[in-house]
């Protein structure tokens, strides 16, 4: 059962548009979604969630706002039909990319062609990168951007923090044109673009002529021992449909030489079962160099899947150039070789003309 605590707000911070940060009476950390429970004030009296922060979890390391006793928020009237966090008590109406009117429509038109509907679109010559992470997805796109000069896309799944606005990254990334959109997909929402699912988040982008793409979850990725216990499993589902529009696939392999879990050392047993589930067409680069071995490319061959050697980008040279200081799994990105010359690898890949 969720566990609460009613406390007072000692100190508040507006982050941005949706969040709040505060200090709570009690010396703990807390955020407030405020487009759920309103905006906090100074001396409000609160109903937190302490559930995470009390079983030792993440959240950021915060308690969540969940009802202002001071004020109780009446809302702000949402729009559109869709909803996300569905028949949760916060559930909440978008205006998804699937429900807009055809451009060209006249007003009052109605936006569903069921004849059309009929018809799956083409995404060929959309190229798109699957990772496991938030922290990496957004690291690659930045190290793209610097590449080409072109931002890619982010569809953002709800396989980790639902809410877009949590991360200060994807915010940061989006206000210095590292990324030229992003979408909120499935269950996850606050994106400037709503999606139904990953594959309609995709065509959104590329109705908007953006032909790179990032796919991952948001902060805050679920993982356990289990080779099917991990929340980007589903990476390999969205390959499949992807490669089946006509998209160009690739997965961004998890490795690291710093972390400390036997199974994340080197490649992450996470990257081996998604590569193992994923279309043959879905491609895995491998970083070519000095940096390399020819044994690098034998965990996937050995699945059937088919590896692309590609000279890595550096990681570390872009971020700092966009001036982003990325942390992945509580470390800097920066200090992960592993992990920086895996992901430099599938922004190569992704940067090259399809």
């Amino acid at each position: 059962m969720p566990r609460f605590a009613r406390l007072g707000a000692a100190e508040v911070r507006d982050v941005r548009p949706g969040l709040q940060r505060m200090k709570l009476s009690d010396g703990s950390e807390a955020y407030a979604l405020t487009d759920f429970c309103g905006p906090v004030a100074v001396g409000d009296e609160l109903l937190v969630n302490t559930s995470a922060i009390d079983l030792g979890l993440g959240t950021g390391g915060a308690h969540v706002v969940h009802t202002n006793l001071s004020a109780p928020y009446q809302g702000a009237g949402g729009v559109g039909r869709v909803m996300k966090a569905r028949y949760l008590a916060e559930q909440l109406p978008v205006d998804a990319y699937e429900e807009a009117a055809p451009e060209g429509a006249a007003t009052g038109e109605a936006a569903f062609d069921e004849a059309a509907a009929l018809e799956l679109p083409s995404l060929a010559g959309t190229r798109v990168v699957l990772c496991v992470l938030h922290s990496h997805a957004l690291a690659l796109a930045a190290t793209v951007c610097d590449a080409t000069a072109s931002a890619p896309g982010y569809v953002m799944t709800d396989g980790g923090a639902l809410p877009f606005v949590l991360s200060d990254l994807a915010a940061a990334c989006l206000e210095r044109g590292v990324i030229a959109a992003a979408v909120s997909a499935g269950q996850a929402f606050g994106a400037p673009i709503e999606a139904v699912t990953v594959a309609s988040g995709v065509a959104a982008l590329a109705q908007r002529q953006i032909e790179r793409v990032v796919v991952a979850p948001g902060p805050g990725h679920l993982g356990t021992a289990s080779p099917l216990g991990f929340s980007a499993l589903d990476l390999a589902g969205h390959a499949a449909v992807l490669d089946r529009l006509g998209a160009e696939t690739a997965l961004a392999v998890r490795a690291s030489s710093a972390d400390e879990r036997e199974r994340h050392r080197g490649v992450s047993h996470h990257a081996r079962t998604v590569a193992a589930l994923s279309p043959q067409r879905t491609v895995v680069p491998v970083p070519a160099g000095a940096a390399s071995t020819p044994d690098d490319a034998g965990w996937i061959t050995s699945l059937g899947e088919r590896a692309v050697w590609s000279e890595p980008v550096a990681v570390n040279d872009a971020l700092a150039r966009m001036d982003l200081q990325v942390t992945s799994m509580g470390r800097l990105l920066a200090d992960d070789q592993q992990a920086c010359i895996w992901l430099g690898a599938a922004a190569a890949w992704l940067a090259e003309t399809s």
